[in-house]
């Protein structure tokens, strides 16, 4: 089918290889949707499949985990061009990204079909923390790609670069913030870019090139923030009688109710050490200002809301050892680093000997991030494959009981990929759900054959039956062997709430693809238990199914991040998570559907 292709988007594509910063990975390729683009229309769409408009979607027929993943429109690949001359638009640097989809770019045509207000409606609305990997996956994905966005109307104000590297910096996602800022031409940044530029260098410790932001942003900075970051500077360059003014200014107005603000900047102008007692709402300055006057800070700095701080709390000196360690452990539940730097703190505590041969009754006694380091490297001091084994189980037992499991296993996977499960099937279940919950499937799997061959007793037995959903979501089929012996095992470990695990599991396959059987469904209506009535917000599901149904990725995946939100499949019902599955692969996202599945039986006790 041969598509039309405006000159217009030829020039936005030569554009943005041409952006100062802009990375020649990141370059864009053409693809089928965006050449049939042309003004957004907010006119019901098109219906991809028969029956489907703002009624719940149809899952599609199920795909083959193990198959490349086919290839989509709004990715790219071989097209023929039919080249139409059209008037020429203001080309919108607000298309730049850092990825392209061989890097795991949503594609440069995924907002086609979307307006630009509802776009800059939506975005900010975006959550700033997920309990889903694969949500927060998306997230970073979907405000990071390379795309072209919606076209600027006379009437409307505001920049999607803008907003996208905001949600970016509330995700604590200061790398991705720092290469989204270089992509924005100077004469671009509106005050909110500028004070997220100034705060990025501020936490990064380089508060020269902070200054000199502010130095040549001219009459753009107005209000509080910009008068207190500019007394900063002036006092940081010795220009004592210009702070001071601003300081007297600031207090006239009413701003004194920051005193470990106005304590630390009084110390950088006389040469004191102020004592901080509380920063329960710390912002970058205060960090520069801490780090400038070596001023120490309190512990309940680990009250920050705003991840950027919290991330850079994990490294920031002014702090206590324990402060740091906890911090760490705080910004990997909300993805603002990896489980492998929380590795890393865990493995840099000292202890002595007496301690890491005690280490498990302390953990179990006290279950601290001091403690959870110190079991961290008794695990590691193991040399027995079933020594490490026994200590990652009760890390995770543990782990578990403070919703921290997740983290736990990030931080063992090293350990885990090394052990051989043939010689530890009574730990191969505990490991095959540790692997599952990683996206490590083909790791997994070998788990599960041992669990298998080598679980002769019954309890291991029943612990290997227990885990046959998990392998059909990932192997992509729920017609072998093992779901009688599953129902069982269920029966007899959940008992009153078999049913409702059981309705979940199916909701999950069904959504992916795999019609389950009536007599399986109608076996569930005994009435011995009901799950609790959960809806989703309608004016967002009715327009996710709109998008969903007629294929714009783009808004698909906004919306899905905004009915699930900061809980992730967690809250949500097993009716909206596999309507989202659903959604996600109708716009051809097959392995972040069957990942969410995933993690939504594992959350749901699978």
């Amino acid at each position: 089918m041969i598509r039309a292709f405006h000159v217009e988007h030829i020039l936005i594509l030569a554009f943005l290889c041409l952006v100062p910063g802009f990375p020649v990975a990141a370059q864009p390729t053409l693809d089928n949707r965006v050449l049939a683009q042309t003004e957004p229309t907010e006119a019901a769409p098109e219906p991809l499949l028969p029956g489907i408009g703002t009624g719940p979607l149809e899952a599609p027929p199920p795909a083959d985990p193990t198959a490349p993943a086919a290839e989509s429109p709004m990715d790219g690949g071989a097209m023929e061009l039919d080249i139409e001359i059209g008037e020429l638009r203001a080309i919108d640097p607000d298309s730049g990204g850092l990825l392209e989809p061989s890097m795991g770019g949503l594609g440069i045509g995924m907002w086609e079909g979307v307006s630009r207000r509802l776009l800059l409606r939506l975005l900010p609305q975006l959550p700033d923390r997920y309990d889903s990997p694969t949500l927060h996956d998306l997230a970073r994905r979907l405000l990071l790609s390379t795309a072209i966005v919606p076209p600027r109307t006379e009437t409307e104000t505001g920049g999607v670069m803008a907003a996208r590297i905001e949600r970016l910096e509330a995700m604590g996602l200061s790398g991705a913030v720092a290469g989204m800022l270089d992509l924005v031409p100077e004469g671009n940044r509106d005050p909110t870019l500028l004070r997220i530029l100034i705060d990025d260098r501020l936490l990064a410790g380089d508060d020269d090139g902070a200054c000199a932001v502010s130095a040549t942003a001219g009459d753009v900075l107005s209000g509080t923030y910009w008068e207190k970051f500019l007394v900063f500077c002036q006092a940081r360059a010795g220009d004592s009688a210009a702070a001071n003014f601003g300081i007297s200014l600031l207090s006239e107005a009413g701003d004194a109710e920051d005193p470990a603000y106005f304590k630390m900047v009084g110390a950088l102008l006389t040469g004191g050490k102020p004592k901080v007692r509380s920063l329960p709402a710390p912002t970058p300055l205060h960090l520069a200002l801490a780090r400038v006057t070596g001023t120490a800070l309190p512990s309940d700095v680990l009250e920050a809301e705003s991840l950027a701080v919290l991330r850079a709390l994990v490294d920031d000196p002014a702090v206590s050892d324990s402060v740091r360690l906890e911090a760490a452990e705080l910004a990997v539940l909300a993805g603002a680093i990896d489980a492998a730097r929380l590795a890393e703190h865990y493995t840099a505590v000292e202890f002595s000997e007496k301690e890491i041969a005690k280490a498990l009754t302390r953990a179990e006694a006290d279950h601290s991030p001091r403690n959870r380091a110190l079991l961290y490297q008794a695990a590691q001091r193991q040399e027995l494959p079933v020594g490490r084994a026994a200590a990652m189980q009760k890390a995770w037992q543990l782990a578990a009981a403070d919703d921290m499991y997740r983290l736990s296993i990030g931080v063992y996977l090293p350990m885990l990929e090394e052990l051989k499960p043939a010689a530890l099937s009574w730990f191969a279940a505990d490991a095959a759900r540790a692997l599952y919950a990683l996206d490590r499937l083909e790791k997994a799997g070998e788990w599960v054959s041992a669990a298998a061959r080598f679980g002769d007793e019954p309890e291991y037995r029943e612990r290997s039956e227990l885990l046959w959903p998990l392998v059909a979501l990932a192997e992509g089929s729920a017609r072998g062997p093992g779901q009688a012996a599953w129902l069982k095992a269920l029966r007899a470990r959940a008992g009153a709430d078999a049913g409702l695990k059981a309705g979940l599991a199916y909701s999950l396959f069904e959504a992916m693809g795999e019609p389950m059987r009536e007599e399986d469904w109608m076996a569930l209506l005994d009435g011995v238990s009901r799950a609790p009535a959960l809806a989703a917000d309608p004016a967002y599901l009715r327009q996710f199914r709109r998008a969903a149904s007629a294929g714009r990725r783009g808004e698909t995946v906004l919306l899905a991040l905004l009915l699930l939100g900061r809980g992730g499949v967690a809250d949500a019902g097993p009716q909206l998570v596999s309507e989202i599955i659903v959604g996600l692969r109708m716009v051809r996202l097959e392995a972040e559907a069957r990942r969410l599945a995933l993690e939504a039986a594992l959350q749901g006790g699978l």
